[in-house]
């Protein structure tokens, strides 16, 4: 037996559950049994993963992870159908990978409390490629009832309410690849490389278990035997490694933290291993253990060190890394950037990626979405994460710009940030939507709650003793940023987690003089296209200036439209509406001599024309435009412009080449309001 202390010790934190496990017996396959599964893989499919040293650095976006996630995804059933009575409390995966063979063999043990009374049938998922062999439970041979994603054990026993229950199931076969990886075998420079990225719904496709994030189980062994040429990387503390004798090697790895199932996680191949450390107080370190292809050694070395200052602004923002007595680390792979559990998987050093997948160890991993339509609270998170991290080690311009791309992307979010299709996994994981809007949701809310409370708020909920280690919902944060404000932040999350769209403002403003003071009279209307909300209720800030003076005053528009008056003690020459960008909008306005009073369609120049001419026109609030030109019977021929414009006069050309010479018109359309006129083509 050797002893591989590349990981950190096992420990056990004071915060998660413990309970005693008993282990079932090992199951073991005879030669016969052998020869059975390989006349049975006909033609096994080979997943060929991307290349790890070109890819892009957009999957802290969400961009690439919508491109990747495969058709199969698409028909295929989503929900858990495990049996809610059963609360699993340990995990423990015993696996055989076999890498030519394309093949998992080996056996899962799931440990859990009975919260019913005699329950007669146990259901977990997995997936119809996965054969399985025989179940036990509390070591009593089960019957198997076998559905296309999930099994049924029959319960011979009697299980009273808080009874705790161990089932046991052997099974092998050839794991489906779904999503964005699930379980991966394929090679580089000729040699196997093997991954797992379960996230959202593949946990099922590659061993037994309960397939939602809201059922964390309290600990995990994850036990990998295959080639002892290979390392084996996963998630918590490094045990043991065995070396067999027989070419194989065990690698025993063990999660002593809380865990949900989309976070469990191989990574096997001939990595290189080195490791950085992060010092948390003068006398204590953790490693961050990072095991890379050998031909990107040389990259990994230069940029992986940036998780060690990520460590230190997270673990300042947040409170200390959640996992702090077993370790962080990245495993390389040939998906998409994923936050495994103590063991980030990447498939290039961009310190983007690094950075979003290490905020994830807080919001994702330690504090997880109870269910998926909340997944903002793990993405959006992460995203805003990596903006506090610029902040922090580059000033506020760097924070400021990050947050400006954030909102030029989130201005492309359709439907709410709280995902109500969950069967459609890229619009689950949908980037402007969860990613830039959950993001943006972030940066105004701190906006509204001034930084103090904001961080506050932030680290309550990071802190929340009823969510940590656990999962979490919309309103749980809600809750927590309420408790440390004492302020109603309900409109907030109900328009835009559960709301869509943002505001168009328009805005007009007089001045005036009035015993001795200016008085400022200000318009606002806001305009959001979608009755969900009808308007955005939001406090306003609005900086004026004048000769060598300038200030700054806030506004609650809760309207969709309202009048404010302002008494300023000087003379103001400009006046802008959110100058900090604080809000998710877009925005005109001027003085009110300068807008347009109203719709106006003006007479095309030249008239009469030969082939082109211009038409003017004039909007007077932000609104849904089209300009049609007509023939003499009234049909129309032509649509010049069909979208939205904002307040402001706009000219459009059109070419009558084409046409006969005659009488034409030409017509606008805003909402109800509609005018024609009147032009002549003479060629």
């Amino acid at each position: 037996m050797n002893s591989n202390h590349e990981g950190p010790t096992a420990a056990s934190p004071g915060d998660a559950r413990r309970r005693i496990f008993t282990l079932s017996p090992k199951h073991h396959w005879s030669l016969g049994a052998l020869f059975i599964v390989l006349s049975s893989l006909c033609t096994p499919v080979r997943s060929t993963a991307q290349d790890p040293l070109h890819g892009q650095p957009d999957a802290k976006y969400g961009i690439r992870e919508q491109q990747q996630f495969s058709a199969q995804e698409h028909g295929r059933p989503i929900q858990s159908v495990a049996s809610p009575w059963f609360d699993v409390t340990h995990y423990r995966l015993d696996l055989h990978i076999h890498p030519a063979l394309f093949l998992i063999e080996g056996s899962v043990t799931i440990r859990g409390v009975c919260d019913q009374e005699q329950p007669q049938f146990l259901t977990f998922d997995l997936m119809s490629p996965m054969t399985i062999d025989s179940a036990a439970i509390d070591r009593h041979t089960s019957t198997v009832s076998r559905q296309s994603a999930s099994f049924t054990l029959g319960i011979d026993s009697l299980y009273h309410l808080g009874d705790i229950l161990t089932a046991t199931i052997y099974y092998h076969g050839v794991p489906g690849s779904t999503g964005l990886g699930s379980f991966v075998i394929s090679q580089h420079d000729g040699i196997p490389w093997i991954w797992s990225l379960s996230e959202p719904y593949g946990a099922r496709d590659w061993w037994p278990c309960k397939d939602t994030p809201a059922d964390k189980a309290d600990s995990a062994d994850m036990i990998i035997t295959t080639d002892s040429t290979l390392r084996v990387g996963s998630n918590g503390t490094l045990d043991e490694v065995v070396q067999n004798g027989d070419g194989t090697a065990t690698w025993h790895w063990k999660e002593h933290y809380p865990i949900t199932t989309y976070l469990i996680s191989v990574a096997i191949t001939n990595y290189a291993a080195f490791s950085n450390w992060f010092h948390y107080t003068p006398g204590d370190s953790m490693q961050v253990l990072n095991y890379v292809l050998p031909e990107s050694l040389s990259t990994a070395m230069r940029s992986l060190p940036v998780a060690v200052e990520g460590l230190k602004v997270f673990s300042g923002l947040y409170g200390l890394y959640p996992f702090i007595r077993e370790k962080y680390g990245h495993a390389q792979f040939g998906g998409l950037g994923m936050e495994h559990q103590t063991m980030t998987s990447l498939p290039t050093f961009d310190e983007e990626t690094i950075i979003h997948e290490l905020a994830h160890q807080w919001f994702g991993d330690m504090i997880t979405c109870r269910s998926w339509p909340h997944v903002w609270l793990n993405e959006g998170f992460a995203t805003y994460s990596q903006a506090l991290f610029h902040e922090n080690t580059d000033g506020p311009a760097s924070y400021a710009l990050f947050m400006t791309n954030q909102m030029a992307r989130a201005r492309l979010a359709v439907g709410s940030v709280y995902a109500l299709d969950t069967t459609d996994v890229r619009a689950l994981f949908n980037g402007p939507r969860v990613y830039s809007k959950g993001a943006v949701v972030l940066h105004m809310l701190r906006h509204i709650l001034g930084d103090t409370l904001f961080f506050r708020s932030i680290r309550a909920y990071a802190g929340d003793t009823t969510l940590r280690y656990g999962v979490a919902t919309t309103e749980d944060f809600q809750r927590d940023c309420e408790q440390v404000s004492h302020l109603d932040l309900g409109y907030f999350f109900q328009e835009w987690i559960y709301g869509e769209n943002y505001p168009h403002y328009s805005y007009a403003w007089t001045t005036s003089d009035s015993a001795g003071s200016t008085v400022l009279k200000i318009s606002l209307a806001q305009n959001t296209g979608t009755l969900n909300p009808v308007f955005f209720t939001m406090p306003v800030d609005f900086r004026v200036s004048g000769a060598s003076w300038d200030s700054t005053f806030t506004l609650l528009n809760n309207a969709a439209r309202q009048d404010y008056t302002v008494y300023l003690p000087r003379h103001i020459t400009s006046l802008q509406l959110d100058p900090g960008e604080w809000i998710l909008k877009d925005a005109s306005g001027g003085p009110a001599e300068n807008l347009p009073s109203g719709f106006e369609l003006f007479q095309n120049y030249p008239n009469p024309f030969n082939t082109t001419t211009r038409i003017r026109y004039s909007v007077q609030h932000r609104t849904h435009i089209r300009i049609d030109i007509l023939n003499v019977l009234g049909i129309r021929i032509s649509t010049l412009f069909d979208g939205i414009k904002i307040p402001g006069t706009y000219t459009v050309d059109w070419d009558g080449s084409s046409m006969p010479s005659g009488t034409y018109y030409y017509r606008l359309t805003a909402g109800k309001f509609t005018e024609t006129q009147k032009m002549s083509l003479v060629k």
